[in-house]
C-alpha cells in the first residue's frame, strides 16, 4: 500500500512538472541547466569533443530559454535548425578528430548573448512578481557571465599575444573565472585583460553586471508577490 502511495505521488509530480514545462516560465529549471553548463565548461579541456558537448549544452540552454520565455513561433523553429545543424557539425568533427574552430562555437555563444534579452522580454511582462521572475533575473545574470567568458576566450583566440596579460596558455575556467570575478567586481587582479579591446570588453560587462543587480533584481526582489502595475500606481500615487 505504501509502494501504491509513493508511485501516486511520483506520477503526480511527474504530471505537474510535464504541464508547468508545457506551461514555460520554468526558469528555475533553466538556471539548474546554466549551472550544469558552467560546471561542464569548467571541466573540459578543449578538444573536439569538448566542442561537441558544450555546444549541445548551449543549445539546450538556448531552446529552453525560448520555450520557457514563450517563443514557440517561427523563430523557435529557425532557431532549432540552426542548433541541430551545428550540433550535428560538431558530432561530426568531433568524430573524425578535426582541430580548430570552425565559428559554429562563436555561434552558439552569440545565442548566449541573445538569451538575455529573451528572458528579460518575458519577466517584464509577468502580472505578479513571483519567485519564477526573480529566478529568470538571475539566469540573465548567469547568462551574461557565460557568454561574456566565451567573448574574451573568442579575442583570446584572435590576438596574437592572446587575452590575458599574463603568459602562458589559459583554460575554459580561467575564462569563466575571470568573468565572473569582473561582472561581481571582486578583482583579484592575478588575471588581467592585456590588449586594449579586452579592457574595453572587461569594463562594459563590469558595468553591465553592477547595474543590471542593483535595478532589475533588486527591484524585482521587493516587489515579489506583489502585481506589476499595483507597484507602478503606488509609485505614482
Amino acid at each position: 500500500m505504501t509502494h501504491g502511495v509513493g508511485s501516486g505521488r511520483l506520477r503526480q509530480q511527474r504530471d505537474e512538472f510535464t504541464e508547468r514545462l508545457k506551461r514555460g516560465d520554468t526558469y528555475g529549471l533553466l538556471l539548474g541547466l546554466l549551472m550544469l553548463t558552467y560546471v561542464l565548461i569548467a571541466l573540459l579541456e578543449r578538444s573536439p569533443w569538448e566542442r561537441f558537448i558544450i555546444a549541445m549544452m548551449l543549445g539546450l540552454v538556448f531552446l529552453l530559454t525560448l520555450h520557457t520565455s514563450h517563443v514557440r513561433n517561427r523563430a523557435y523553429r529557425v532557431c532549432l535548425g540552426i542548433v541541430l545543424i551545428i550540433e550535428a557539425a560538431t558530432l561530426v568533427q568531433a568524430i573524425i578528430g578535426r582541430e580548430g574552430n570552425d565559428g559554429s562555437g562563436y555561434i552558439m555563444f552569440m545565442f548566449l548573448l541573445i538569451a538575455p534579452i529573451v528572458i528579460l522580454a518575458r519577466i517584464l511582462r509577468h502580472e505578479v512578481i513571483s519567485r519564477e521572475t526573480i529566478l529568470g533575473a538571475l539566469c540573465v545574470y548567469v547568462l551574461l557571465g557565460i557568454a561574456f567568458a566565451g567573448i574574451y576566450a573568442a579575442i583570446n583566440d584572435f590576438e596574437p599575444l592572446g587575452f590575458f596579460a599574463q603568459p602562458g596558455p589559459k583554460t575554459n575556467v580561467d575564462f569563466l573565472y575571470f568573468s565572473f570575478i569582473t561582472q561581481t567586481t571582486v578583482g583579484y587582479g592575478d588575471l588581467t585583460p592585456g590588449p586594449d579591446i579586452g579592457r574595453v570588453v572587461t569594463t562594459f560587462e563590469a558595468l553591465i553586471g553592477q547595474v543590471f543587480l542593483v535595478t532589475l533584481v533588486a527591484r524585482l526582489v521587493s516587489l515579489y508577490g506583489r502585481r506589476a502595475h499595483e507597484s507602478t500606481d503606488v509609485e505614482e500615487a
